[in-house]
């Protein structure tokens, strides 16, 4: 299915997307040897040099750019009859796309670093995913669809039970370890005695190791 990943690259108009890229010298977002091999070894994929990769993308666009590819009509207006396009910023933290041979490689990773997984946030995600590509991931011929979690540690009390079978092969999400410096810190509001209150005339700071419980586990 020729297209899908030109498409991709022309709905990526994220700012923070150039911004990012012309501030490290890297405007095409080229992933490093290091990362393809940890994102390849997680899902049992080889990630190629050139692969497209984006960050903060919205999940209309990977519908679009998977229905423009397919579509055989030529037409300019589409109706919506299934609701696939919902017109929200809803999006996949992080976006690789890639041809081998005839298939196309879509890898969807999601990631925490000092904040934790909430069930309700995923589960909106996997449910776009779903609709996306099927339980199976195989309602577009020849697209492979891939799903990661990425975080500090290993996340727990992930609802899974329904999530489609190419989300959680193996009955397990693929899960990538990403590193976080020590040292950092977090201002929250408080009382006179430093406990936390939303309604606090104080401030005070929290060191990150105070953090890590919270990144481990997936809230309602």
């Amino acid at each position: 299915m020729p297209g899908i990943v030109e498409n991709l690259s022309a709905f990526n108009r994220k700012e923070r997307f150039f911004l990012v890229g012309m501030a490290l010298g890297n405007p095409e977002f080229k992933l490093c040897e290091q990362f393809r091999n940890k994102v390849g070894e997680a899902l049992h994929i080889s990630i190629p040099e050139d692969a497209f990769a984006a960050m903060d993308y919205h999940l209309d666009w990977i519908y679009a750019s998977l229905f423009l590819a397919s579509d055989k009509t030529k037409a300019q207006v589409f109706l919506n009859t299934e609701g696939l396009v919902t017109a929200t910023q809803e999006d996949i933290d992080f976006l690789i796309a890639y041809q081998d041979g005839n298939a196309c490689h879509m890898v969807f990773l999601e990631a925490k670093g000092v904040m934790g997984f909430t069930n309700r946030q995923l589960q909106s995600k996997v449910e776009r995913l779903r609709n996306i590509f099927g339980d199976g991931g195989n309602n577009y011929p020849d697209v492979i669809p891939h799903f990661a979690i990425v975080s500090p540690k290993r996340p727990i009390r992930i609802r899974t039970s329904e999530w489609p079978t190419w989300i959680k092969p193996n009955r397990e999400i693929p899960w990538i370890k990403m590193s976080i410096p020590a040292g950092l810190r977090r201002i929250t509001r408080c009382d006179e005695t430093g406990k936390a209150s939303a309604k606090g005339k104080w401030w005070r700071t929290i060191s990150y190791p105070s953090l890590m419980g919270g990144i481990r586990y997936a809230t309602p």
